[in-house]
């Protein structure tokens, strides 16, 4: 019916609807191979490698702590997410402001500074490339193009002093901070309070290390606090602090920390941590940056927002008593019953 319907209609006619066919079947085309196009626009974007640099603070990687807590975000952030990093050592010297100005020349999306021992290497590069966008976390820095995240630790300190409240058994217990920064006053406060809070009888030392760096020191310096009546050492020493773990197996009394699950190191005197989740803060700065939702400007994680964690502990010293005790003061800290004081 249609080819003899299209055999009576004039010759110019035929030709007409000729050119609107091949005008039709050409649109359709078009319309496909655009929208390919729209859809192949929209992969790319979604399978962007994004470029990470990382410059780590002192301690360096196999801190087991700080610097290991900030490589674990890196490499979770991977797994999830399409980015290829590199980290850069910490040495205080004009070549960690070079290694992050490639980054920058280099077109890196996010470049990373953890730890206040790279405040000025941030702030200088952050300054001479505006449209690069940085992360400053553990301390603060302000900048169009920089993100800073910083933690209340105090909060989660003021249970580990609780803890030790409820450990020691000479009422003498001491906390070792690497040097002294802004975070670990923090740590040393909130420790502080929460030995006062479980038991205004026991006696706090402090100590500051000098160094987040050297096992060394912190051996020397566990030994002569443990010989001396302490039985109970918290800390906050990053590398540093091996050392004190060392020194507690050997002597046979307790340390507890700031850093990952470390209770393999010591099992039975190295009885639970504190984590700062350095790992979610830089996950956290990643995907703001594949999602396009990097904002500048600070923001503080603490318990409520799961920016500090408890434990875990050794089953065998810390009793289900005990962390039922530990629960409760720290719901008490997040609905802000307990206010727990930075300094």
């Amino acid at each position: 019916m249609i080819s003899t319907h299209l055999r009576s209609i004039r010759p110019y006619s035929k030709t007409l609807i000729f050119i609107c066919l091949v005008s039709s079947l050409c649109f359709v085309i078009f319309a496909g191979l655009f929208t390919g196009c729209t859809k192949s626009a929209d992969n790319l974007i979604k399978n962007k490698v994004l470029n990470v640099g990382l410059i780590l603070g002192a301690g360096g990687l196999g801190d087991k702590s700080f610097n290991d807590s900030a490589y674990n975000g890196l490499l979770a952030a991977q797994k999830e997410l399409n980015i290829r990093f590199e980290t850069v050592e910490y040495t205080g010297k004009d070549a960690d402001i070079d290694a992050l100005r490639a980054f920058a020349k280099n077109g890196y999306d996010l470049i990373i500074g953890i730890s206040i021992d790279n405040l000025k290497t941030i702030q200088t590069v952050a300054e001479e490339y505006p449209n690069v966008k940085f992360g400053a976390i553990d301390f603060e820095l302000t900048g169009n193009n920089i993100a800073s995240i910083v933690y209340r630790e105090q909060e989660g300190d003021f249970l580990m002093g609780v803890l030790a409240a409820m450990v020691t058994k000479t009422k003498m217990v001491d906390v070792v901070g690497g040097t002294d920064i802004p975070a670990i006053r923090r740590i040393m406060s909130g420790f502080t309070q929460g030995v006062a809070y479980q038991d205004s009888s026991v006696k706090v030392l402090t100590d500051i290390a000098g160094t987040f760096s050297d096992p060394q020191v912190g051996y020397k310096l566990a030994m002569e606090r443990y010989n001396h009546g302490v039985d109970v050492i918290h800390n906050g020493a990053s590398k540093t602090g091996l050392g004190i773990i060392q020194a507690a197996q050997e002597v046979k009394k307790y340390t507890t920390g700031t850093s990952g699950d470390q209770r393999y190191l010591a099992p039975g005197y190295m009885i639970g941590n504190r984590p700062k989740r350095v790992d979610i803060a830089v996950q956290m700065l990643i995907e703001e940056v594949n999602s396009g939702t990097f904002k500048s400007g600070g923001m503080s994680l603490g318990l409520k927002e799961n920016g500090l964690a408890l434990g875990p502990f050794d089953e065998t010293v810390v009793t289900p008593a005990m962390m039922k005790c530990l629960n409760e003061i720290k719901q008490k800290i997040i609905s802000g019953e307990i206010i727990v004081k930075s300094e």
